[in-house]
């Protein structure tokens, strides 16, 4: 499994191929559907990774589209 920031590195470059559209919502339930699956699979998140969703959330809904 790739780790988040190379998830998010293949989101960039292709969002309509994991997203569909180019939304925040959309990115949103795709990253928490990731974080599920890193946690059904005991996959421990690296401490950068932890930052980022500590961040992603409140920056979220500081800035709705």
């Amino acid at each position: 499994m790739s780790g988040l920031f190379e998830v998010l590195e293949k989101i960039q470059k292709s969002p309509g191929m994991y997203l569909g559209r180019p939304s925040m919502s959309d990115l949103f339930m795709f990253l928490a559907g990731y974080e599920l699956a890193c946690s059904e699979q005991n996959i421990e998140l690296a401490e950068a990774e932890e930052s980022f969703w500590d961040e992603f959330q409140p920056w979220l809904q500081h800035n709705p589209l």
